[in-house]
């Protein structure tokens, strides 16, 4: 059964990218009015069209011509009729001219026969390349009642929103956006959501940078889906040139991008996730401030029906690995976890940086970040190298471990076998030597944490925690093992971020003989190592093939924590983004399971976590970003 999207809070929303006639509205009218209802019969809840689309932008001192607004007023007759039955909002950019003779270039915002509004333009460029003042007066203070005998009685002003749903429309043209106080805020604070801006921006050399700067850092500051649409290559190129550049951004994430110069398409679809963005205002306390503080501001607000049938397909790209997208460099990690550290060290007095290295990632990455700590540190921490088999432990990991501490030189190894002492422990216990148990494999983990931080008194340091967040969200480690150390550098990140960061350390290291064993580090699968290797004296206990992929559960994690989105919504999402992996997507439904259970029934090892360093937008530290009781259940 194909999936409704609308059931999960997303709407689709189309811009227009046509190729108009300069100064003929009618002939323009016909082409967007077939634009406008294919898409609305695609799906769009809304659809919009660049500045000026009626006549064109660059229709200079035309803009004077009586022929020209009578036929305006022809093509928006034809646009309106046109619109009858429809549930879609449309909305046009056309010119107004007032009985008084004020001409306001600005949106008609048109619906099933009507136009609900007129939103103007407030802030008129009139320098450089731009004059117009010449033709247009400013909206600023436009709050008028406009009463047209077929199209009935409308607000011609800039506070508006309209309404449909979850949906809540706010529209400014062009250079409000550009302006140091944008219109749009004001909308936002009065709960629009989605900000149309119609526009007719030219292009500079550097201009589309700054452009799509300028949207991402809008629509992250004022929480909301923000679709930029700007007239094309139809317009006059007479001493500017335009290119038809458009941007569709939510919460800063850029969702599509039209290439400049494109002529091969002539409409942009984009389907918004509302309910991300109602999560994403919620959990922002500042937005909320601002909100209540916004003052005594009249909105004027007008609902239309929207599309009402299901919303199939999902015009986004949903990306199977998120905290990899949100790193543009890997510096950047490790400047985070390397300083944190090295703070924490520096506090305590400390003179070692102990770590624990199984010849696993996560003990592998951790080293580096002790290692990196050193060098900032000017040399004056010490890096401690322990490795500590057991039973469990197969002598491909422990040589890997060992050849891994000799390449990367760190200052002091020691090795200390646990297998007698595990032994020990469990026969105190009263346990068979079969025994294969909990107990069993918890046991060698507690041994080795007890002897780290024994070691750590004795060097005069501190033990780094190697456990790194995708194991913290599924409990995938021993309370009070593992679980636990004096600071733990990779809690602040998952593992799809640990294997990169390891083959990072490969990719810029020096040692030809370092980066072969890290390259044999990662083809290793992930395990524990809790119990006996097979009888060939391989690696017997593989962790995701017990509790399913880190790349779905990271996947899961940041959907949950980032979001807020529902089981079910999770599920929908994960099956889009791992569609073209097969072996993955095939195992999207028993890990999305495991990944809830254990979630929610693993909070008591985060609630006694010991402190690192966040890195990613989201962590799970009881001390800042995620508080949750320990008795929830699934």
């Amino acid at each position: 059964m194909e999936t409704d999207w609308s059931a999960f809070g997303f709407s689709r929303v189309t811009a227009l990218l046509p190729s108009i006639e300069l100064g003929k509205p009618v002939e323009n009218a016909r082409l967007l009015l077939s634009l406008f209802l294919r898409e609305s019969g695609a799906g769009a809840t809304v659809v919009f069209t660049p500045e000026l689309s009626l006549t064109g932008y660059t229709c200079e001192d035309l803009f004077h011509s009586e022929s020209l607004h009578r036929d305006v007023e022809l093509g928006l007759d034809l646009l309106v009729r046109g619109s009858s039955g429809n549930d879609s909002l449309w909305v046009l950019g056309a010119p107004l001219r007032m009985p008084d003779g004020r001409l306001f270039n600005g949106a008609y915002v048109i619906h099933s026969g009507r136009v609900l509004g007129f939103v103007p333009k407030i802030f008129l460029p009139n320098m450089g390349e731009f004059y117009e003042r010449r033709w247009f007066a400013s909206g600023r203070n436009l709050n008028e009642e406009v009463r047209h005998p077929r199209w009935g009685t409308f607000r011609a002003g800039h506070s508006q929103i309209f309404e449909s749903g979850a949906v809540r429309v706010g529209i400014e043209i062009c250079q409000d956006l550009w302006a140091p106080e944008a219109p749009s805020t004001r909308l936002t604070l009065n709960g629009a959501n989605l900000i149309l801006n119609l526009s007719a921006s030219n292009e500079l050399v550097g201009k589309p940078r700054f452009r799509k700067k300028l949207v991402e850092i809008h629509s992250q500051k004022n929480h909301c889906a923000y679709f930029y649409a700007s007239s094309g290559m139809s317009e006059s190129s007479k001493d500017t040139v335009f290119s038809g550049h458009s941007l569709a951004y939510e919460l800063g994430k850029c969702l599509g991008e039209s290439v400049p110069f494109d002529t091969s398409r002539d409409a942009f679809r984009i389907d918004f996730d509302f309910e991300r963005i109602l999560n994403s205002r919620t959990k922002d306390i500042c937005f909320m401030e601002a909100v209540e503080n916004k003052g005594d501001q009249t909105v004027w607000r007008s609902t239309f029906a929207g599309h009402s049938g299901p919303l199939n397909g999902l015009n986004r790209t949903v990306a199977a690995y998120p905290f990899l997208e949100e790193i543009p460099d890997f510096e950047d990690v490790i400047q985070i976890q390397a300083h944190g550290l090295l703070r924490r060290a520096l506090s305590a007095s400390s003179e070692t940086l102990l770590v624990g290295v199984s010849g696993g990632l996560d003990s592998t990455c951790a080293l580096y970040i002790a290692l990196r700590a050193k060098q900032i540190s000017g040399n004056r921490l010490k890096v401690v190298g322990v490795t500590l088999p057991g039973p469990g432990t197969s002598e491909k990991t422990l040589n890997l471990a060992r050849a891994l501490l000799q390449e990367a030189k760190v200052d002091l190894t020691i090795e200390v076998s646990i297998t007698e002492a595990v032994h020990l422990h469990l026969k105190d216990l009263g346990k068979a030597q079969s025994d294969r148990s909990v107990v069993y494999e918890n046991a060698q983990a507690r041994e080795r944490t007890q002897i780290l931080f024994d070691l750590a008194n004795e060097h005069r340091g501190m033990v780094v925690g190697t456990g790194d967040l995708s194991e913290l969200a599924l409990g995938w480690c021993t309370f009070n093992a593992d679980h636990m150390s004096h600071y733990t550098v990779n809690s602040g990140i998952p593992k799809t971020v640990v294997k990169e960061l390891v083959s990072y350390w490969g990719e810029i290291s020096a040692s030809r003989p370092l980066t072969q064993i890290l390259e044999k580090i990662l083809a290793l699968p992930i395990s524990p190592e809790l119990l006996p290797p097979d009888e060939s004296g391989e690696i017997a206990q593989e962790t995701e093939s017990l509790i399913g992929s880190y790349d779905l559960h990271d996947f899961f994690l940041h959907a949950f924590l980032s979001s807020g989105y529902s089981k079910e919504k999770i599920l929908a999402l994960a099956k889009v983004a791992f569609d073209d992996r097969r072996e993955l997507r095939n195992q999207v439904d028993q890990a999305h399971e495991v990944f809830f259970r254990r979630f929610f029934t693993q909070q008591f090892k985060r609630t006694t976590l010991p402190p690192g360093p966040k890195v990613h937008s989201v962590s799970l530290s009881p001390r800042s970003d995620f508080r949750l009781p320990d008795e929830l259940k699934p």
